[in-house]
């Protein structure tokens, strides 16, 4: 397995270290449909300063040979949607600009989707370490359709509902500092028909 290449924001050295800008939250919507990796998350920021904040951040993707292209990507300040984020994109990840009031905080939409060649999905988590602190609060969902066979994942969910053609698993974490990451195994049917020939 290739080493980590940093999937989750990754940041400058110097805007890790930045203590007036805290990264504490993140709700994160997975989905699973066909040959794609669906990823729709809030990001919570707070500036602990008495000044504004407007820095360039980068938001990496996952480089592997069992992923392929990352499109559909795009960043707004929830709060204030019209807001220019100065999106780049580019092979490796996306650049943006995060603006945030003093003494405030700002929840940003980021989106995409990947190409997946594999059997198998991963957001990257440990990029959490890096900031120092856990999250004080997160909640995950995976859609996951009944169409695939699902073998494993890397956390264990807190609850499940089913659908008729889907399932949704549920995670909500506490003070979270992740040890891994989020990984998905899973086969398609007609894998599992061949296998039992």
């Amino acid at each position: 397995m290739k080493p980590l290449f940093i999937f989750l924001l990754l940041f400058s050295f110097k805007l890790i270290q930045a203590q007036d800008l805290q990264f504490y939250q993140e709700d994160l919507d997975f989905k699973i449909e066909k040959n794609y990796f669906y990823v729709d998350g809030l990001y919570y920021f707070r500036n602990t300063s008495n000044k504004e904040i407007n820095r360039c951040l980068f938001y990496p993707f996952f480089q592997d040979e069992a992923y392929g292209k990352v499109d559909s990507i795009f960043v707004i300040n929830t709060q204030d949607p019209m807001q220019e984020t100065n999106l780049r994109n580019s092979l490796k990840g996306s650049s943006f600009t995060i603006h945030i009031d003093p003494d405030s905080i700002a929840i940003y939409r980021i989106g995409y989707k990947q190409e997946l060649k594999e059997s198998k999905a991963e957001y990257i988590l440990t990029t959490t370490q890096t900031w120092g602190i856990p999250f004080e609060q997160v909640n995950y969902t995976l859609e996951f359709p009944k169409e695939f066979s699902l073998d494993s994942l890397s956390y264990m969910p807190d609850s499940l509902r089913e659908e008729s053609n889907k399932y949704f698993f549920f995670w909500y974490k506490e003070n979270f500092m992740p040890d891994k990451n989020f990984e998905i195994n899973y086969k398609k049917r007609e894998e599992n028909l061949n296998g039992r020939e």
